[in-house]
C-alpha cells in the first residue's frame, strides 16, 4: 500500500513541476512563448503601464478543464493597458486574469476591449471554455460624440466565463458586455440554427455608464437576428447601479437563458426579456432610484416568459408607458424580426413589489411610438404576487391596458382596498418583514411548481420549493463581493 501511495504523490510531483512560467512584457514575446505552453502553463505579464498593446492570446495547444493555460498580470491591477489597447483569446481552456484597461481611449469604431472570439473567425476557432477573470475596464471610453459603438467585452464561442471583474465608465454607444451567437453562411435570421453558447456570466460589477438613447445597455445577450437560438446562459450574481437614461440594463435577445440572483440599485431602466422565447428571472433584487422618475423593473416581451419570486421595490417610472415593477408588453400585427411579439403564456408568480408609484403591473402595453397596430398578449398568468403599495399611491396594483388581452389573474394580494378580482386584500398584520424584506404566506399551486422546477432543469438547476415562492436576503448581492478582487 505503501509503495502505491508513494508512486501516486509521486506521479502528481511530476505533473506540477512539468508546469512552466514564462515571463513576457509585449505581444512579440507572448506569441514566442505560445509556442512552448502546455497544459497547466503560466504566462506571466510584467507590471507596468501600456500603451497601444494588441494582445493576442492565441493557443494552438490547449488547456484541459483542470490545467488551463493561465496568462496573467505579475500583480493582480499593476498591468495597466490604455490607448488602443486590446486583447483578444482563443482557444481551449485558457484563462486571462487581473488585467486593468483605464484612461485615455482611442480604439476605432467597432473593437472591443476585450474579445472572447480571433480577429478574424476564418483563422481561428471561437474560444470554448475560457475564462476572463479579476479584471477591470475602467473609464476607457471614447466619448458618445464620437460616434463610435463598441464593447467592453465581446463573448464568442462556447462555454466561456466572465466572473469577478469590474466595469465602469462608458460613454458610448454599445452595450458593455455582449453574448454573441456564432452565424454561418447559411444561418437563417431569427431561427435557432445558431449554436447553443452556455456562458457562464457571474460576480462582476457594472458601475456608472450613460448613453442618450437605445444601444447603452450594461448586458445584452444576443441580438435580434440570432434571438431564435437556445443560448442556455447563465447570468447570476452581478450588481448594477448609476446605468444613465437607457431604458434596458439587461437586455435578453435570445432564448432559455436564466437570469437569477442579480441586484439592480439606482438604475434608469430594467430587467427586459426583449426577444426570445422560454427565458426565466427569478432571485432578482431590484431597488429603484430616489427622485428621478425614471426607474423600471421587469419588462417582458416574446412568449413563455417565466418570471417568479423577484423582489422590486422603489420603482419610480410608472408615468411612463414601458416602465412599471412588471410589465407585459403586446406585440406588432406583422412583427418583423427585430420588432415586438406579444408576451403570450408569460408566467409571473410570487414576485414582491414594494413602494412603487403607479400601477405595479401593467398587461398590454404597447410600443405606440412605432405607430403600429398592436396585438395583445394572451395566457398570460399572474398568480401570488404580493403588491404592497406606499401610503400615498393610490393607483390600482393591476392595470390591463387591452380589453382583447387574455389572462388569469389569481390568489394575488395587494395591502389596499382595491376591490381587483384576483387580488386578495391583506391588513398589515398578516406581511411579515424579515431583514428588511416583506413577505406573505402563499400557498404554492401544484401545477406550477412542477412546471417551474421542469424548466429549471434544463440549466441544472435544482430548486426547493420555498424558493419559488420566498425571497431570501442573500440572494441581494453585496457590493464588495463582486468586482475585480483587488479594487475591493
Amino acid at each position: 500500500m505503501n509503495r502505491i501511495v508513494l508512486l501516486f504523490n509521486l506521479f502528481f510531483s511530476v505533473l506540477f513541476c512539468n508546469a512552466n512560467s514564462f515571463v513576457v512584457s509585449t505581444n512579440q514575446e507572448l506569441q514566442k512563448v505560445l509556442n512552448k505552453v502546455k497544459a497547466g502553463d503560466s504566462i506571466i505579464w510584467k507590471n507596468g503601464e501600456y500603451k497601444n498593446e494588441r494582445i493576442l492570446f492565441y493557443s494552438s495547444r490547449n488547456g484541459t478543464e483542470k490545467n488551463p493555460i493561465l496568462l496573467c498580470a505579475e500583480s493582480a491591477g499593476k498591468v495597466l493597458f490604455y490607448g488602443n489597447s486590446q486583447l483578444f483569446l482563443s482557444g481551449d481552456y485558457l484563462k486571462i486574469e487581473g488585467f486593468k484597461f483605464e484612461g485615455d481611449c482611442t480604439l476605432s469604431d467597432g473593437e472591443p476591449v476585450i474579445s472572447f472570439s480571433p480577429e478574424s473567425s476564418n483563422k481561428y476557432d471561437l474560444p470554448n471554455h475560457c475564462r476572463v477573470t479579476n479584471c477591470a475596464i475602467l473609464n476607457y471610453s471614447v466619448t458618445e460624440e464620437s460616434g463610435k459603438n463598441n464593447n467592453y467585452v465581446a463573448i464568442g464561442g462556447t462555454y466561456n466565463e466572465l466572473d469577478h471583474c469590474s466595469f465602469s465608465g462608458k460613454l458610448n454607444k454599445g452595450p458593455t458586455v455582449v453574448v454573441n451567437y456564432f452565424e454561418n453562411e447559411n444561418y437563417v435570421k431569427g431561427s435557432d440554427q445558431a449554436p447553443s453558447t452556455y456562458h457562464h456570466i457571474h460576480h462582476n460589477y457594472f458601475g456608472y455608464r450613460t448613453y442618450s438613447s437605445n444601444g447603452g445597455e450594461q448586458i445584452r445577450v444576443g441580438v435580434s437576428g440570432t434571438s431564435g437560438t437556445k443560448g442556455f446562459n447563465l447570468i447570476e450574481y452581478n450588481y448594477f447601479e448609476e446605468t444613465k437614461i437607457e431604458a434596458e440594463v439587461i437586455s435578453n435577445k435570445s432564448c432559455n437563458n436564466l437570469y437569477r440572483f442579480n441586484t439592480l440599485i439606482g438604475n434608469d431602466g430594467a430587467l427586459v426579456l426583449r426577444h426570445g422565447t422560454d427565458c426565466i428571472a427569478y432571485g432578482n433584487y431590484i431597488l429603484g432610484n430616489k427622485n428621478n422618475k425614471l426607474s423600471g423593473g421587469i419588462r417582458i416581451v416574446n412568449p413563455r416568459q417565466l418570471v417568479f419570486n423577484n423582489y422590486i421595490e422603489n420603482i419610480e417610472g410608472a408615468d411612463r408607458s414601458m416602465k412599471a415593477s412588471i410589465v407585459v408588453m403586446s406585440g406588432f400585427e406583422g412583427a418583423g424580426i427585430n420588432e415586438y411579439y406579444p408576451a403570450d403564456k408569460a408566467i409571473i408568480a410570487y414576485n414582491t413589489i414594494v413602494n412603487s408609484t403607479g400601477n405595479a403591473i401593467k398587461l398590454s402595453v404597447g410600443n405606440v411610438s412605432k405607430g403600429k397596430s398592436l396585438v395583445p398578449p394572451k395566457d398570460v398568468l399572474f398568480l401570488g404576487n404580493l403588491v404592497i403599495n406606499a401610503p400615498d399611491n393610490i393607483e390600482t396594483p393591476f392595470k390591463n391596458y387591452d380589453d382583447l388581452a387574455t389572462y388569469k389573474l389569481t390568489n394575488n394580494f395587494n395591502n389596499g382596498n382595491f376591490n381587483i378580482q384576483g387580488f386578495n386584500t391583506v391588513s398589515n398584520n398578516e406581511i411579515s418583514n424579515e431583514n428588511g424584506l416583506f413577505s406573505i404566506n402563499r400557498l404554492l399551486d401544484s401545477e406550477l411548481k412542477i412546471k417551474i422546477i421542469n424548466r429549471l432543469k434544463s440549466f441544472n438547476v435544482d430548486i426547493d420549493e420555498k424558493d419559488i415562492s420566498i425571497f431570501k436576503s442573500e440572494w441581494i448581492v453585496s457590493k464588495k463581493n463582486v468586482g475585480a478582487i483587488w479594487l475591493n
